[in-house]
């Protein structure tokens, strides 16, 4: 039974050394999530649910939820939700929780969002520390997929909305006919953010473990999973030099909302 690996970088360099020799392992993009802190676990925000936790309840939770933000939403946006999946895409953008968990394409946004979402705590010196370590999930689509899949003999690669394959975990009044692993898939781009941050997601079916206990207790392929640990004494001066590299708020979040993060930060108001 394997472990998932586990690195330690020390800096901006290291770093993209590292994610240099992931990617050339194979032959296609992989893909990363950042966390503000390492403790953090690959769970999707419904599954997160302080008192529901059986498959029955998570659906008939999802039920509840997309029905109501449908019933709600409707002044607030331009275009009809044209589907199931169309609902779910939009409800994660906006945070409502789903069975979606978001990851990028790119490696220095994974990195913007670890270091930027770093718990920070008051310093003996009067500046700021750092309360725990940060970490960047590295994770291969395709392999995953594929081992998850192997028991209808899945051979691509990411899926899509309208693939044959993800019906399987389209949402239903109950889980019980759900795939259990969850896959990868491509979403619709129905905002700036998730164009600039190069979002992509995993999407859960009715099993109710983290995407890092699956690798563990069902065997998949060492190199679907890695996690990229940055120590908390670290964390400052890669934030520095990521920032001076110009991944900062307002590439990340090109809004009004990221500018106005950058410009706080920028003039000593930290976010």
């Amino acid at each position: 039974m394997a472990s998932v690996r586990k690195e330690k970088v020390r800096s901006l360099p290291e770093y993209l050394e590292l994610i240099e020799q992931a990617q050339a392992r194979v032959s296609q993009s992989i893909w990363y999530r950042g966390c503000g802190s390492g403790a953090y676990t690959l769970l999707p925000s419904l599954y997160r649910h302080g008192i529901l936790r059986t498959p029955d309840e998570l659906s008939d939770l999802e039920r509840r939820l997309m029905t109501r933000f449908r019933q709600r939403s409707m002044p607030y946006h331009s275009r009809p939700l044209s589907d199931d999946w169309d609902t779910l895409f939009f409800m994660q953008h906006y945070g409502v929780p789903t069975r979606l968990l978001d990851w990028t394409e790119n490696p220095l946004i994974a990195l913007h969002f670890a270091l930027m979402g770093a718990q920070r705590i008051a310093a003996p010196s009067g500046r700021y520390a750092f309360a725990k370590e940060a970490a960047i999930w590295v994770f291969d689509p395709v392999a995953w997929n594929r081992h998850a899949l192997s028991h209808v003999s899945f051979d691509g690669d990411v899926l899509s909305p309208g693939d044959e394959a993800i019906k399987g975990y389209g949402p239903t009044p109950k889980f019980a006919g759900m795939h259990n692993q969850p896959v990868a898939l491509y979403g619709a781009h129905n905002s700036a953010r998730i164009v600039a941050q190069q979002g992509v997601f995993t999407i859960f079916g009715r099993g109710i473990k983290p995407i890092e206990q699956v690798f563990v207790d069902d065997d998949f392929p060492a190199q679907c999973l890695m996690k990229i640990i940055i120590p908390k004494s670290l964390i400052s001066p890669m934030r520095r030099s990521l920032l001076n590299h110009g991944i900062t708020e307002s590439v990340v979040f090109p809004d009004l909302e990221g500018l106005a993060r950058e410009i706080k930060r920028v003039f000593g108001f930290e976010v």
